[in-house]
């Protein structure tokens, strides 16, 4: 049991560094936005925040449902800005490459890639809010 709790925190928290140190890393930059790595991070997070959550159940110690339930919410909010930022930025690369194959000569539109911006900004604040949350709230 103690194995699985630290395999699971291990992972928690590999999965806490790919999305803040992504975001902190393209926090200024205006386009080409690492989703992948958010989203998978962001998986990573809330699968082993449930694994964690369900191994505090069953031990004998006193659980916190309050602070693990807003946990729980905001890590849901970064993985669906994660995942829809992704899915955004996969069909605009998937844009640009037909019109390129169809004869386009000028595909680099700025604007098309700086309305990724919101969902990348609110998948990295809010996991750092996160972070936040786990360290302060006892």
């Amino acid at each position: 049991m103690e194995f699985l709790h630290s395999l699971l925190l291990a992972a928690h928290l590999v999965g806490l560094s790919m999305l803040i140190g992504t975001f902190i890393i393209q926090m200024r930059a205006k386009a080409g936005y690492h989703f992948t790595i958010l989203l998978i991070g962001a998986s990573i997070q809330l699968a082993s925040g449930i694994g964690l959550y369900g191994l505090a159940m069953a031990g004998d110690g006193d659980v916190n449902h309050a602070k693990l339930g807003i946990k729980a919410l905001v890590a849901v909010v970064v993985f669906v800005a994660a995942l829809i930022g992704f899915l955004r930025q996969r069909a605009i690369r998937t844009e640009k490459a037909r019109l390129t194959t169809g004869g386009a000569v000028s595909v680099g539109n700025l604007e098309v890639e700086r309305k990724l911006g919101p969902f990348f900004h609110t998948a990295g604040g809010l996991a750092a809010v996160n972070l936040l949350i786990a360290v302060f709230w006892r």
